[in-house]
């Protein structure tokens, strides 16, 4: 017999980070170089799961500790350290994780594919260029990784059925099983032959089907350990129906109930509050006036109890039934056991919509310029260097251009995990949102964090502005596709546009846009945002035209404003506008006028809580709401007008347009 390992205790310790590197930039013709050191990698985690096709923890009884790799020292020129190797653990479905010191529950297992960190990685320490200040110009020290996380753990199964059946020593339940479903228990006339639960599944037709499970026998004292004890009791918490089967030729037939009522409820009283089937079993060893006298006295017995929460008391006999005699039987396991699943529905996917929340991850939606893509934000609101006019978030008054550190990577690779198990077909995965995502700090870690779990290209959307950053430019090298912007011909159109930090000229960004070209491997989409009065006109489109044909650009993108501008001052142009002054690109063009949302796509369930995440990161009209969604426009209309009665959202006309925007 296969063994059953149900309960396995180890050690798990997360990577350390590695240690920032302290050097110092020496090359011919850089003047006062300067610190360069980069940061250590992070630690790598210990993650553990969920793998439906694993009953057993025995590839983990003989395993007392897990480590995961460290993450390794940065290097000289900024470079980051390698990330440290992810362990990762494969429980089987139920699997519930105790800390082992304090025996407080982790995490409850129930779901294919589901991932629990058991333990984070440290983080890796910052290199000496982090430490250069005006007044110290050349730190020759670096910071140490973090410790990573170290924990104790045990690891428990609880089966995962629908009904467990539970009874004394040989009261016939593996026989049950065994009629009523296509498992193969072992069966012998002596106490425990079963030793281990089994599962099975009763397929009542095509559609309908339960999960059983035979629970060993219970003896008296069970609930401390006697017997086979509280070993296999943990697996009855799982199921959501108990049928007691019992043996009518005992002798004490009311009292093996009471028995198992007792254990059952010293154990934990929730499961005495299960609804509950009796089964009178092995009926055949019997003559039928006497089943009828000793089933008419237990049902009397159980009435005088004043017991609720038994649905119906059943005759059988297992050995000599087909499945065909059982059927009514299971078709009312099956009524029951559908009610009390229609009730728990709602209740799961609340839990599962609160689970499943990103914060970093949005989408899929579709994008007029990139079809099918998954959305990555990871610099918050009005982090942007700049005042642009065409701004759909509103006036910034930062001026300092400077990266951030909004969210740990590793968050929003998990975050990533999630969406891409759920979604298939997905054509980018885009780095957008509400601010400038080249300001993370980390992107170029997340970036090749990305690639190592996905295979769907990983797309940049950026101002343009920032190429004359030379650390910006080497940051997003390892994308597959680039969408940088250049709305300008010229330093006065530039300004006038861009209201720029002051450190940024037009001549630099159009030299670190064309520095980038010549060295990036990738694939480079220019985009050139058009507004009424500023940029519309034949002269600047001649000079953007001239960058570009010094530039490896695939394609133009012309486009104009469909949602709010941040200056009233200012309109977008006509479609027709924007077809006319494609014609002075050598290049191919593509040209995006209002969109034309002729699908909307399928009756999704949505709720108010995505229209609210969408419009945070830009506003848009309904039908752009229901484009990007994926929802039936008759149900964006619902949601929309609940929000605008909560006051939650309010409407901007644009060129005509109605537009919803959060308050």
């Amino acid at each position: 017999m296969k063994e059953f390992v149900d309960v396995v205790s180890f050690e798990i310790e997360a990577g350390h980070g590695g240690p920032g590197a302290v050097s110092f930039r020496r090359e011919p013709y850089v003047p006062n170089g300067g610190p360069d050191g980069g940061p250590g990698g992070n630690g790598g985690n210990i993650i553990f799961l969920v793998d439906s096709r694993l009953t057993t923890f025995g590839s983990l009884r003989s395993k007392k500790k897990f480590i995961a790799e460290n993450g390794v020292q940065g290097t000289a020129r900024l470079s980051d350290g390698r990330k440290g190797e992810d362990v990762i653990i494969k429980v089987p479905c139920g699997t519930v994780i105790y800390d082992d010191d304090d025996g407080s529950v982790l995490v409850d297992l129930i779901e294919d594919e589901q991932i629990f960190i058991g333990a984070y990685g440290g983080k890796g320490g910052k290199g000496n260029k982090f430490y250069a200040t005006p007044t110290n110009q050349a730190p020759d020290y670096a910071q140490h990784g973090l410790d990573g996380e170290k924990k104790n753990l045990r690891l428990e199964i609880k089966i995962i059925a629908d009904i467990g059946f539970v009874g004394l020593p040989n009261a016939g339940k593996s026989s049950l099983l065994s009629a009523m479903t296509r498992a193969n228990p072992k069966i012998a006339s002596y106490p425990f032959t079963t030793l281990t639960p089994n599962l099975g599944v009763c397929y009542l037709d095509i559609d309908r089907s339960m999960v059983l499970a035979d629970i060993p026998g219970i003896i008296e004292g069970a609930h401390k350990g006697v017997g086979l004890g509280f070993t296999f009791l943990r697996h009855i918490e799982r199921t959501d129906i108990l049928l007691y089967v019992l043996d009518i030729t005992s002798e004490s037939l009311f009292d093996d109930y009471q028995k198992l009522y007792n254990e059952l409820l010293e154990y934990s009283q929730t499961l005495t509050e299960k609804k509950s089937f009796i089964l009178l079993n092995k009926i055949d060893m019997i003559d039928e006036d006497e089943c009828d006298m000793i089933y008419e006295d237990f049902l009397e017995k159980i009435e005088k109890q004043g017991i609720k929460n038994i649905i119906n008391v059943f005759r059988i006999s297992a050995l000599a039934s087909t499945f065909d005699t059982i059927r009514p039987i299971v078709e009312d396991f099956y009524r029951v056991l559908n009610i009390d699943k229609v009730a728990k529905k709602e209740d799961k996917k609340i839990k599962k919509a609160i689970n499943e929340k990103s914060k970093y991850v949005f989408g899929p939606v579709n994008s007029k310029r990139l079809g099918h893509s998954l959305g990555i934000d990871v610099t918050p609101k009005k982090t942007c260097t700049y005042d642009c006019i065409y701004c759909q978030i509103g006036k910034n008054e930062n001026t300092v251009i400077s990266p951030i550190e909004s969210v740990d990577a590793d968050t929003v690779v998990f975050e990533l995990k999630k969406h891409l198990h759920k979604y298939k077909d997905i054509d980018y995965i885009t780095f957008s949102g509400s601010g400038e995502p080249t300001l993370y700090a980390n992107i170029k870690h997340l970036i090749r964090e990305i690639k190592n779990i996905s295979d769907v290209p990983v797309c940049v959307i950026t101002n343009g502005s920032l190429f004359y950053k030379q650390e910006i430019r080497s940051s997003i090298m390892l994308a597959d596709l680039i969408i940088p912007s250049l709305d300008a011909g010229c330093e006065a159109t530039f300004k006038k546009i861009n209201m720029p930090n002051s450190a940024i000229t037009f001549d630099k960004m159009v030299e670190g846009l064309i520095s980038f070209s010549r060295v990036y491997k990738g694939r480079i989409w220019l985009e050139v945002f058009v507004i009424e009065n500023v940029n519309d006109n034949m002269e600047e489109m001649k000079l953007i035209s001239d960058i570009v044909s010094k530039m490896k650009v695939e394609k133009v993108q012309l486009l104009t404003a469909d949602r709010p501008i941040a200056y009233k001052e200012y309109k977008p142009v006509s479609y027709e506008k924007l077809q006319e002054l494609s014609k002075y690109f050598d290049c191919k063009v593509e040209v995006f006028g209002k969109p034309n949302y002729k699908k909307y796509g399928s009756n999704k369930e949505i709720s108010d809580n995505d229209i609210l995440a969408l419009l945070q990161r830009h506003p848009t009209t309904k039908e752009g709401i229901a484009y990007s969604l994926q929802a039936d426009i008759s149900i964006i209309i619902t949601l929309l007008a609940k929000l605008l009665e909560d006051k939650k959202i309010e409407i901007k006309n644009v060129d005509g347009d109605d537009c919803y925007q959060l308050i």
